[in-house]
């Protein structure tokens, strides 16, 4: 028992450690617009995380552009639009809102020292 509530420790303190090692490598800001509310088939998403995605592709594969929406350098591939959901973290309370009715939203993209993308924090300014 005590063997493995120290190796817990152990792994929780070197995933804060690495989480601790990211750094922000840039932000954007983006208009959840209704377009953004649907997936490209036209099904409603009910996913904050989904939308966030849905939102990067229609600025960046369908040039659905809303009039606050900026480009990212972060986004154009599809590969890394599909790990959007798994990088997400926002609040209950903005995720309701995106899914509810769309919002403005500033985000913020953080990487490794490697390079690699590590989290997306999207916050409603304000």
């Amino acid at each position: 028992m005590r063997l493995l509530f120290s190796t817990l420790v152990a792994a929780t303190l070197a995933a804060g450690a690495v989480a601790a090692q990211d750094a922000r490598i840039g932000t954007y800001m983006a208009f959840i617009g209704p377009e953004d509310l649907t997936n490209s088939s036209g099904v409603r998403l009910n996913d904050a995380a989904a939308i966030v995605a849905q939102d990067r592709a229609n600025v960046h594969r369908f040039g659905i552009v809303h009039q606050f929406d900026e480009r990212d350098p972060w986004f154009a591939s599809r590969g890394h639009r599909m790990a959007i959901p798994e990088l997400v973290v926002m609040s209950p309370a903005t995720a309701n809102q995106i899914v509810r009715n769309g919002a403005l939203i500033a985000v913020s993209v953080y990487a490794d020292p490697t390079g690699q993308m590590t989290r997306m924090v999207v916050e409603i300014p304000g």
